[in-house]
């Protein structure tokens, strides 16, 4: 009788143990699926930030070879804006020179504003351009008040630009007549003509 149902207890042992390997290797199957998918993951999410490097390396290349831009310099306006390939700048610089721009201008100018490199040039840029040629500004003075303040190409309307364009040729030409520093140490009345010029010009500069 002992002896019945000692067997007895070790088939239901034996039949645990059965069913604990089943339950293992079933885990480790699914573990290994798990483990796969991680991985797999995980090589799908470098790739985006191998895309991001090569982006940011081709950038600098560029700014170097085609502006004679230091690599330290290069290096820096990479870290606001980055492309792939050279079609979009170069129709950029392309449309710049077409319209009287200096090298050294346009380096000041993606010094300053880099995201110029990334906008479309036909679309634009381009028309904007044309808008302010066509209110009778020169080639010399547009070159001039765009390199000083490129960021009046990245606004949208062309009534804002025209706006801005005036407002920062004005102040620049009022920046011509006046000696900075007897004016920053003047009494000015709040309100005069001379006060709120002088206050444009320190607007333009911290916007410049």
């Amino acid at each position: 009788m002992y002896s019945l149902i000692h067997h007895g207890r070790r088939l239901v042992d034996l039949q645990k143990c059965r069913s604990l390997r089943i339950s293992s290797v079933n885990l480790f199957r699914n573990d290994s699926a798990f483990s796969n998918l991680f991985f797999s993951t995980s090589s799908r999410d470098v790739s985006p930030l191998q895309d991001v490097g090569k982006g940011k390396t081709f950038t600098v290349s560029y700014l170097v070879d085609s502006l004679g831009l230091s690599t330290k310099l290069a290096e820096s306006i990479s870290k606001k804006v980055t492309f792939e390939d050279q079609r979009n700048p170069d129709s950029v610089l392309s449309l710049l020179r077409s319209h009287g721009f200096t090298d050294s201008q346009i380096s000041s100018i993606v010094t300053d504003y880099p995201l110029l490199l990334i906008e479309d040039a036909e679309k634009s840029l381009a028309p904007k351009l044309q808008s302010l040629q066509s209110r009778g500004a020169s080639i010399s003075e547009l070159t001039k008040i765009l390199s000083k303040v490129p960021k009046i190409l990245g606004l949208k309307e062309d009534k804002t630009i025209s706006t801005y364009y005036d407002f920062v040729k004005e102040v620049i030409e009022a920046d011509k007549s006046f000696n900075h520093k007897t004016l920053c140490h003047s009494s000015l009345q709040q309100g005069s003509a001379q006060g709120n010029i002088i206050r444009n010009v320190l607007v333009l500069r911290e916007l410049g």
